[in-house]
């Protein structure tokens, strides 16, 4: 789990734009203009009601602004053709596509590739959490808007028989 945390908080402060920073600008000064307007309420209710939202921006609105950010203006998605293991050298290869849906180019995309154990629905998403392995590469060259563009990936010292695996991209203006 350190290793997809680590991932995503890299990916999270090096993809920022300056329309992130407006983003979260603004629900930072909505959630601190309600914190103070719940100081100065005269009714208590009113005044919780208004703490209990400001404290909601305040911890979860950066956050739901950027997954808002990375769906509509960072679409980048990605279509996987071949997955397959690699007899005789212990590897397993992936083969898709990945395009630029989004509103902006991407200079460069990480590739994450996450390999867990197949599990009951519920199990599943604790896999998910804390896979078995995590492979990160760089694709090189920049990707244009409304573009596609081939990957293949090989991951080594790969030796399951029976995995799940998901690929997704991470791409930087």
């Amino acid at each position: 789990m350190t290793e997809l945390l680590k991932h995503y908080l890299f990916y999270s402060f090096h993809s920022l734009t300056k329309y992130d920073y407006m983003a979260i600008g603004w629900v930072l000064f909505l959630a601190l203009l309600l914190l103070v307007l719940a100081a100065f309420v005269k009714r208590r209710a009113l005044a919780y009601f208004l703490l209990f939202v400001g404290m909601t921006l305040l911890f979860f609105g950066p956050p739901a602004i950027k997954m808002a950010m990375d769906r509509f203006i960072r679409a980048a998605d990605v279509t996987v053709t071949t997955l397959k293991p690699l007899r005789f050298s212990h590897s397993l290869l992936i083969e898709g596509e990945i395009a630029d849906n989004g509103r902006i180019d991407y200079s460069a995309c990480d590739m994450v590739v996450s390999i867990y154990r197949p599990n009951t629905p519920l199990k599943e998403w604790a896999a998910y959490l804390k896979p078995r392995r995590v492979v990160v590469e760089r694709l090189a060259g920049p990707l244009q808007r409304g573009t596609t563009k081939p990957f293949r990936l090989i991951v080594d010292h790969f030796n399951e028989t029976d995995f799940n695996a998901t690929v997704i991209a991470r791409c930087y203006p």
